[in-house]
């Protein structure tokens, strides 16, 4: 018989990712003294601390930090399996999920769920719209069946979805919005509009190449809106930039034609690989459209 329960390791994630015990317990729906018993006892079982309180933050010893990836794992492949074994009870309700980061161009995407839905027709999709680092976390929660990142996490096998250019832009009145041709470190003087990244574990600073100084947002309109008002310039996706069709915004004439390319992954949960669902969005993903198509 197992000393250490699921529900024990599922508590110590809550207490790393939530930054505390009490944070912990409402996370889980449970007490404070609920979650603090837990952790004495587990670490009781171990022999060994696994937390030191500094101020009022639980922070992970060497030793504890040592067990967290394999207690993640643990614990998302234990959610996965729930997922899987209540979604099979029934023949009629399925659900596909999957994380797709902002910059993967939307004409794509929605084309692909489009004919998912047709083909499929009593399935439930769930689609999480992500940025940067968190479609990695919802992977890692198990939370999705498919992510489609610039950045996937290690122990995934990933193919390429697609690349997406980005494309420097200004307001036409702004300085950098001239017939000069500007070298990428001219652009450190001017303030950019960045993009957050929506990760609850970490951040990536993806995005802001020096400038000294930011204006952070939380998604492309907000960036666009910012550089309409002057605000400053941001790197967008160029089919981004093509939907708007603004007159008042203009791409930057940088030197050597500058513009930043980034692969966008795609991966699936490895149980999941040969799902017909899964196979068919993969499918109508990668699918070559006639104009008829769009």
């Amino acid at each position: 018989m197992h000393r250490i329960s699921l529900e024990q390791w599922r508590m110590f994630v809550a207490v790393v990712d939530n930054g505390g015990f009490a944070q912990a317990g409402d996370a889980l729906y449970k007490t404070q003294s609920t979650i603090s018993h837990s952790i004495k006892k587990l670490e009781s079982t171990v022999g060994k601390q696994l937390f030191e309180v500094v101020g009022r933050k639980a922070v992970l010893t060497g030793y504890g930090e040592s067990l967290l990836t394999a207690a993640r794992t643990l614990v998302s492949h234990a959610d996965a399996l729930e997922h899987d074994a209540i979604s099979q009870q029934s023949e009629i309700r399925t659900t596909f999920t999957l994380a797709v980061d902002i910059l993967f161009p939307n004409e794509r995407l929605w084309y692909a769920l489009a004919q998912l839905a047709t083909e499929f027709p009593e399935l439930n999709i769930q689609l999480y719209e992500t940025v940067l680092s968190r479609c990695g976390e919802l992977l890692d929660d198990g939370t999705v069946d498919v992510g489609i990142a610039s950045a996937i996490p290690k122990g995934y096998v990933t193919q390429l979805a697609t690349t997406v250019d980005l494309c420097a832009v200004a307001h036409k009145n702004h300085p950098l919005a001239s017939d000069k041709k500007h070298a990428l470190s001219e652009l450190e003087q001017y303030r950019q509009l960045v993009i957050r990244d929506a990760g609850l574990r970490g951040n990536v600073n993806s995005g802001w190449l020096g400038s000294n100084s930011r204006l952070t947002v939380s998604n492309f309109e907000q960036a666009l809106q910012g550089i309409q008002h002057k605000a400053g310039f941001a790197w967008l996706p160029l089919w981004f930039i093509q939907q708007q069709n603004k007159a008042d915004i203009m791409p930057l004439k940088l030197d050597n034609g500058h513009m930043r390319t980034v692969a966008m992954q795609l991966a699936v949960r490895a149980e999941l690989a040969s799902s017909k669902v899964v196979k068919a969005f993969v499918k109508y993903l990668s699918a070559e459209r006639t104009p008829e198509s769009n």
